[in-house]
């Protein structure tokens, strides 16, 4: 039986598709991903952080934050990704995609799990001007977060509710119940 060999597509026939697709989709190397839906809670979640970020926004000047439908390219016109947020140095006007984030979160799911903390936190720690990658989970107040130290990363989780985030290269702390804020949490095993 022959190899079926799927179409590889350029970026700009995946911007092209991008724009009439009522689907998103990520692209790697020509391979076009489809994003799944998110939950009502991950929603939920990703807007509570842009919230944040807005406030923190109206007296710390010079960035700004996409959430969701906003294109990051990763590698020149190799990768392109949709964080659940994405907060970049404020510059000219990008139209398809933003480049050089400062902050990502992803929030976390069953079906995107294992690649938003293996495939996408490398490709990330590639890009020079990231200073943190926040890993949210949505079924238990967990945070975990990578912070840039120098060329090195250091990592951190939060587990509780009263647990601080510091963002010192932001120079502001989030604590985890705004960032739960409106979620419940079902216990284990009801």
């Amino acid at each position: 039986m022959g190899t079926v060999v799927e179409k590889l597509y350029s970026v700009d026939e995946y911007f092209t598709l991008e724009d009439k697709s009522e689907v998103r989709h990520e692209f790697y190397y020509g391979e076009l991903i489809e994003m799944p839906g998110e939950t009502t809670t991950a929603n939920l979640i990703a807007l509570n952080i842009a919230f944040f970020f807005k406030a923190l926004f109206r007296q710390l000047k010079g960035y700004a934050f996409f959430a969701h439908y906003v294109k990051l390219m990763v590698m020149n016109n190799r990768v392109y990704r949709y964080p659940d947020l994405v907060v970049i140095h404020q510059k000219g006007d990008q139209k398809k995609y933003v480049t050089d984030p400062v902050l990502i979160v992803e929030v976390l799911s069953e079906s995107t799990e294992n690649i938003d903390r293996d495939k996408k936190r490398l490709e990330y720690f590639g890009l020079a001007s990231l200073q943190y990658y926040l890993t949210i989970h949505q079924d238990e107040p967990i945070v975990e977060i990578y912070s840039r130290s120098g060329k090195s990363w250091q990592f951190d989780f939060y587990t509780s509710l009263e647990d601080v985030v510091r963002l010192p290269f932001f120079e502001t702390e989030i604590i985890l119940s705004e960032i739960f804020e409106g979620v419940s949490f079902e216990k284990k095993g009801e």
